[in-house]
């Protein structure tokens, strides 16, 4: 069985923020290229079409003022509050840490208990719960 097949997908917030974590680092990138950052080398289950769930949380993004669309599948990063900045880092950097020490061990977890919420470094996943990230 998958490691990572046990976890929740990554969804929501912490998608779009780890998706405007990586377009702040690299600029522009194709949703192709998002794709292969996160799916392939971050190791992120995004838990259904790829592509399809980063274009939709990246058109909520350009809603919102923190995403471009340049073009056809190209998207820039436009601009974000420090504060939020501040948070999409630190949920980005954890989460792929987190997802990191998932592949490397041994054994698989098991599911995460329904209605359970637990803080970072407690065998859940940050996106999980984010109320942690509201007092960081």
């Amino acid at each position: 069985m998958d490691q990572i097949a046990t976890t929740p997908p990554l969804r929501g917030r912490a998608l779009r923020f780890v998706l405007v974590d990586e377009l702040m680092r690299h600029q522009e990138m194709t949703v192709a290229q998002l794709v292969t950052a996160l799916v392939h080398r971050a190791g992120f289950d995004l838990g259904g079409r790829a592509s399809k769930i980063i274009s939709d949380a990246l058109r909520w993004e350009t809603r919102r003022g923190r995403v471009t669309r340049v073009g056809r599948g190209r998207y820039r990063f436009s601009h974000a509050a420090r504060s939020t900045t501040r948070r999409i880092g630190i949920l980005a950097t954890r989460s792929r840490a987190w997802v990191v020490a998932i592949m490397r061990r041994p054994t698989p977890m098991p599911p995460p208990l329904a209605g359970v919420t637990a803080p970072p470094g407690t065998g859940q996943p940050p996106w999980a719960d984010l109320r942690w990230l509201r007092n960081t």
